[in-house]
């Protein structure tokens, strides 16, 4: 079981407000224990056994995502992997905040989230 970081974006259109209840929803449903903490703005972080390309292609099939117009993130916090759906505009650069989860290079990205 893993600790995932999960941000989105959905982009503003008519149906915005439910895509938005609809992500929300999907991501709830992959809480391992049920619980979620969300006091931030699109960001949300849960427990699951999934990987992070299975815990993102689950919200992305299982809700009204818009590859088009929505951006997803997801990360594990155990092992700095992370997977995204939706048009990432700056991937490498996104990819450079994380090692490969063998290395003891510390994880920025995580680390300025965490603490």
């Amino acid at each position: 079981m893993a600790t995932y970081l999960i941000a989105f974006r959905i982009g503003a259109n008519s149906t915005y407000s439910d895509r938005w209840d609809s992500v929300v929803k999907a991501i709830r449903s992959e809480a391992l224990d049920g619980t979620t903490w969300e006091e931030m703005t699109s960001f949300i972080i849960l427990k699951s056994g999934r990987t992070a390309d299975d815990l993102a292609r689950s919200i992305y099939i299982n809700s009204g995502f818009d590859v088009f117009t929505d951006k997803l993130l997801v990360v594990n916090s155990s092992n700095n992997t992370h997977a995204t759906r939706g048009r990432i505009d700056y991937p490498a650069t996104l990819s450079s905040y994380f090692v490969d989860g063998t290395s003891s290079v510390s994880n920025a990205l995580l680390t300025a989230l965490m603490g």
